[in-house]
């Protein structure tokens, strides 16, 4: 199994010999991680309000 991933990870990385950090990458992951966190913020603000909404549970000692 572990001959397995060695050469899976090996091969990839032969086959990304490319530089990993350029412009173009930077420039796909802000395309994708904008929307993505503004996706996530709205979902917390509306669970935030969705859990305002609930009464408010009682503690119970157990």
């Amino acid at each position: 199994m572990q001959d397995i991933l060695t050469f899976f990870i090996t091969r990839e990385s032969f086959r990304r010999s490319l530089p990993t950090h350029t412009a173009e990458a930077d420039q796909r992951f802000y395309d994708t991680a904008a929307p993505l966190a503004g996706k996530v913020r709205a979902a917390r603000r509306r669970l935030a309000r969705w859990r305002h909404r609930l009464p408010r549970q009682e503690t119970t000692g157990i």
